[in-house]
């Protein structure tokens, strides 16, 4: 594998530049025990309550299974994970390298040597080994992250170290999928409600309303503040606010931009924006396998007919920003070629009469605050180009609830991590993933083949960066705005931080 220093210190700096310093070769740091100093002086709390929304419409923590929401917040505190996306760095966690052989056809994962699980146990390579098997393999819902380990040939190097044999090369490996999903319990777990891993947090109690966890004293990390982490179902996003104002909780995941913008001058509330880097890529998604958005007028039309800026100022309230079609603004690799996205609704007009198109109907649901604003918005936007579009509104509690027919939908809102590019269109558009909304077919997936097993990391930056200019002429994806995800908090929390979607709350202080 080619090293260069100078694209790696480019990446470094790019990525560093969320946290305010370059981290070092590989983009990479370690996370958990940088802040042991600050910690050792916090105020120490006996308990803060949260509520969230849940996808799943559950509370479970089960990493086969778990999804956005309260469930995910939950999971990312019992289990560690080799590698994090964390402030827009790739950090290690459990592992203390991750390093591939000379073709990138074969991976050794080594563990810090200090971690140990919830009953006692050191966390060990077996552990690895056995979790990556579990997670790759159906019904898992994490089993694509893993479609190139051969499962079969994974190998116990010795105590703390393991290699991860793949099935054809994989120069982005780490951050496609140690990065996205990598979470570790002990080898031969088959009972997930124990919830045994080696995180700052303990399961304590779990019913179908409120996961109760408590601190773990002997992580081999940052040891938490908060003593007990009460996490909440709450579906409905004013209800979330409201159980904030009333005292029932501390802590609010999601309110909406509406509720954001009307508590400003509430001053025993404090409103917490997450920014770009943690934002949501909102989009609506056109799957290009099915009638009528196998026609690339139809999709460019579409994509024509959004005006982005009234979508983020009214439905985000102008706490977002812009879209142009692809994931991955203001985070390393995103393609200088990608240009702000112009409105044009003549043109619309006329692919849209050239393809005989006239009504468009739309699967969309508040999955996300605004979201519903901004299909309403859109249909409008819409008739401007001489398209009638009906919404078919579903539950958000179960909007998500059978992954395996997200692809089966023409038309649909959605929403994505903002995350790196290379990561998000390996993960979401490849042949077996689950969230190929957008319907990408056998020639995009050759040529995503090609840049994943591109091992020179220049030659690999490239490649990715004509795959995001082929999405952005010519993909499903009308990605229009990134929404910061305003949370509200009583007065006096802090620490609060963002971990692939899920707020993070083991470092968190009171006052």
């Amino acid at each position: 594998m080619t090293r260069n220093p100078e694209y790696n210190r480019r990446r470094v700096l790019q990525f560093g530049a969320a946290v305010g310093a370059a981290m070092g070769t590989g983009a990479l740091v370690s996370c958990g025990r940088s802040d042991d100093a600050k910690s050792s002086s916090a105020k120490t709390t006996s308990l803060l309550r949260v509520a969230a929304a849940d996808a799943t419409n559950s509370s479970g923590l089960d990493p086969r299974s778990s999804s956005i929401g309260a469930s995910l917040i939950a999971l990312r505190h019992v289990y560690d994970s080799l590698m994090v996306l964390k402030d827009g760095s790739y950090a290690y966690s459990l592992a203390e390298s991750v390093e591939p052989n000379g073709d990138a056809t074969r991976w050794t994962v080594r563990l810090r040597k200090n971690a140990t699980f919830h009953d006692g146990r050191p966390v060990r390579a077996a552990d690895v080994a056995y979790s990556i098997k579990t997670l790759a393999t159906p019904p898992s819902n994490r089993a694509s992250v893993y479609a190139d380990v051969d499962t079969a040939a994974i190998k116990v190097v010795d105590e703390h170290a393991v290699e991860i044999p793949l099935k054809r090369p994989r120069g982005d490996f780490k951050e496609s999928s140690l990065v996205v999903f990598s979470v570790v319990f002990p080898d031969g777990t088959k009972d997930f409600a124990k919830a045994i891993g080696s995180g700052p947090y303990k399961l304590s109690t779990s019913d179908e309303r409120t996961v109760r966890l408590v601190a773990n004293p002997d992580y081999w990390g940052t040891k938490p503040t908060i003593q007990t982490l009460e996490i909440s179902r709450i579906a409905d996003p004013t209800a979330r606010l409201n159980a904030v104002k009333s005292g029932q909780v501390d802590y609010a995941v999601g309110i909406g931009a509406a509720s954001a913008r009307a508590e400003r001058a509430n001053r025993a509330l404090s409103i917490v924006r997450t920014g770009v880097a943690n934002a949501n890529g909102l989009s609506f998604a056109m799957n290009q396998r099915l009638a009528p958005f196998d026609d690339p007028r139809v999709r460019r039309a579409v994509r024509l007919s959004a005006d982005r800026e009234a979508l983020v100022a009214k439905s985000l309230l102008g706490l977002g920003t812009t879209a142009d079609d692809v994931i991955g603004k203001d985070l390393p690799g995103y393609a200088p070629g990608i240009a702000p996205r112009k409105r044009d609704v003549a043109e619309a007009r006329r692919l849209f009469k050239e393809a005989g198109v006239s009504e468009l109907t739309l699967r969309t649901s508040e999955i996300v605050p605004g979201m519903l604003s901004a299909s309403r918005l859109f249909a409008q936007q819409l008739a401007e180009a001489g398209v009638k579009l009906t919404l078919d509104e579903v539950p958000a509690d179960s909007y998500y609830a059978d992954l395996t027919s997200l692809a089966t939908h023409p038309f649909q809102a959605f929403y994505y991590i903002n995350r790196p590019a290379s990561v998000h269109l390996a993960t979401v558009t490849h042949q077996k993933a689950p969230f190929n909304v957008t319907g990408t077919g056998k020639g995009w997936w050759r040529r995503l083949a090609i840049a994943q097993t591109t091992t020179d990391d220049d030659a690999r930056a490239k490649a990715f960066d004509a795959l995001q200019m082929e999405f952005y002429d010519n993909g499903g994806d009308v990605l229009w705005g990134f929404q910061e995800q305003p949370d509200a908090a009583r007065k006096g929390i802090e620490g609060v931080y963002v971990n692939q979607s899920a707020a993070m709350f083991d470092r968190a202080t009171t006052s």
